[in-house]
């Protein structure tokens, strides 16, 4: 087998593969600890925990979606600080900046809570978060195969 490495000369072949299985897709049956890579604060670490034991519970959460967990635990976090900032400095400087010719756009605070908003609704709809999410994710039973289906029989029907 032949050793790949990046740029940065990091053998792959070092890379952990303890439980990889052929697939790839394994359900997770308990949350693993955060990846040290991530260097993930406290409050952080909270968020991943909160929000893994959940998907855990949904048995549906896998290694690979180990990295959208790191980043919504970060995007979480980020966009409460920013919220907070906003509380605390109110309108002027919390929503708005006002430069000294008198020219006011949104703070720096206000684009990062939009960002993170926006990074937290698609993880969302990663994860299932949503009401509409939640269906996509569930296993719904197929029906019975012996009933004919009316619509199929319709479109039958429309072709001659």
């Amino acid at each position: 087998m032949k050793v790949i490495k990046n740029a940065d000369e990091v053998n792959w072949n070092s890379a952990s593969s303890i439980g990889k299985n052929e697939n790839l897709y394994d359900v997770l049956t308990s949350l693993p600890t955060p990846d040290k890579r991530f260097r993930l604060s406290t409050e952080q670490k909270y968020w991943y925990k909160y929000f893994g034991e959940q998907l855990v519970a949904s048995k549906k959460l896998t290694k690979p979606d180990l990295i959208h967990l790191h980043r919504l635990a970060t995007s979480v976090d980020y966009y409460i600080q920013a919220e907070i900032k906003i509380n605390e400095l109110g309108f002027e400087g919390g929503l708005i900046q006002i430069f000294k010719g008198g020219a006011t756009n949104v703070s720096g605070y206000v684009t990062i809570r939009e960002k993170m908003i926006k990074d937290m609704d698609e993880l969302s709809k990663h994860f299932g978060f949503s009401f509409k999410d939640r269906t996509k994710l569930l296993d719904l039973p197929k029906g019975n195969p012996g009933q004919m289906d009316l619509f199929e029989s319709f479109l039958r029907k429309s072709h001659y």
